[in-house]
């Protein structure tokens, strides 16, 4: 009687495992194509119906006036001045192409960040069941600050490559808290690298033992 119960228990505690990480997994599937349908709609805009129009912010009036963008007369944003009036060689502007530099950016920065979270939700799954300090955990760790690192690379690079390739320069495109995010990188890896001395150590003692 006793067995059936555990049983009947392990299945359901199972299913509710099983239950949020099929709803994890779909929240991060949504959020990658929600910045993919935004760089598709863009897409389709007309380069000529983007404008910028410098105005009070209404949010944060005491910030002062700020650089806001409009597709077709629609809110899209507040912008940064420096990303988004960009010249090229014949002294033009082009938003929609600025728009799209965001749109790329943002999507690779949504990709691997829901990768992020796609492995430490298996962390914290796999840990449910058994001990967090497996050799396959630890390397799933060193796995995130790979990512972490990427995370603060990636973005950038991607505007910066856009940029070049449209206006043949690149000023200031680097987001500036990707010396951080190397650092967390960093912080991460060496977290990984303490835990598998330590499951060494322990895996040694245990063989003597």
């Amino acid at each position: 009687m006793n067995t059936k119960r555990k049983q009947t228990d392990s299945e359901s505690l199972r299913r509710k495992r099983l239950r949020i990480v099929s709803g994890f997994t779909t929240v991060v599937l949504l959020m990658i194509l929600f910045s993919l349908q935004s760089l598709i709609e863009d897409v389709r805009i007309d380069a000529s119906a983007f404008e910028i129009s410098y105005e009070a912010n209404e949010t944060f009036p005491q910030a002062g006036n700020t650089y806001t963008l409009y597709a077709d007369g629609e809110y899209w944003g507040e912008i940064d001045q420096n990303r988004f009036c960009m010249i090229d060689e014949n002294g033009q502007t082009d938003y929609k192409y600025c728009v799209l530099m965001e749109d790329a950016s943002r999507l690779a920065y949504i990709i691997i960040l829901c990768s992020m979270l796609l492995l430490v939700l298996f962390i914290v799954k796999d840990s449910l069941e058994k001990t967090p300090f497996t050799r396959k955990n630890i390397n799933i760790v060193k796995a995130i600050s790979i990512l972490q690192l990427l995370l603060g690379i990636i973005p950038g690079t991607v505007r910066t490559v856009m940029s070049q390739l449209r206006f043949g320069y690149s000023s200031a495109l680097l987001d500036e808290k990707w010396v951080y995010m190397i650092i967390i990188a960093f912080i991460i890896g060496s977290i990984a690298y303490v835990f598998e001395k330590g499951l060494d150590l322990q895996e040694d003692v245990d063989s003597i033992v």
